[in-house]
């Protein structure tokens, strides 16, 4: 079901697109993200960037700004894929003796973070009747919403330079 309305042609067609500005995405950060490093630069901004890039798009969305709505998505998707850069900081930051348990530690977060996001969208989706077409719009920004301010508190933290731990 599809609050937008969207053919399975048009859904499959938005799919390819997110697919390939998250290539395009990765590919460039990845890109920056060695020439961060070639000249002894932290790729941590470059992270941050991105994922305030992507926070911003996710905030369109969850208002409910229509126009565009497809390059928001795309913006959001390719903006994303700076996260990744994470597991290069870690690799830096921690031995290497212990990389191997740090890399795993972070895949469990990322896949618990993912899913319980999914889980709690699903919920929130719940709370409203669904139309006879899908999911209340609606409900779609509180559930976006709601993944925004994840986000944004995430970003404030990362921004504010402190430590979670010690």
């Amino acid at each position: 079901r599809d609050v937008a309305g969207y053919t399975q042609a048009e859904v499959a067609q938005a799919l390819l697109l997110f697919n390939v500005v998250m290539i395009a995405g990765y590919l460039g950060f990845g890109r920056a993200a060695d020439g961060f490093t070639r000249r002894g630069r932290s790729v941590l901004p470059l992270l941050a960037g991105g994922v305030a890039l992507a926070s911003l798009c996710l905030g369109l969305l969850a208002a409910g700004v229509r126009a565009g709505h497809l390059l928001l998505w795309s913006g959001f998707f390719c903006f994303a894929t700076a996260s990744v850069l994470s597991y290069s900081l870690f690799s830096r930051r921690y031995p290497k003796e212990m990389i191997g348990r740090v890399n795993s530690a972070l895949n469990v977060a990322v896949f618990v973070g993912m899913f319980s996001g999914q889980w709690a969208v699903g919920l929130v989706l719940g709370f409203w009747q669904p139309t006879a077409v899908g999911y209340a719009p609606q409900a779609y920004a509180w559930a976006l919403g709601g993944l925004w301010l994840l986000q944004a508190g995430g970003l404030a933290w990362l921004w504010s330079g402190r430590r979670l731990f010690g």
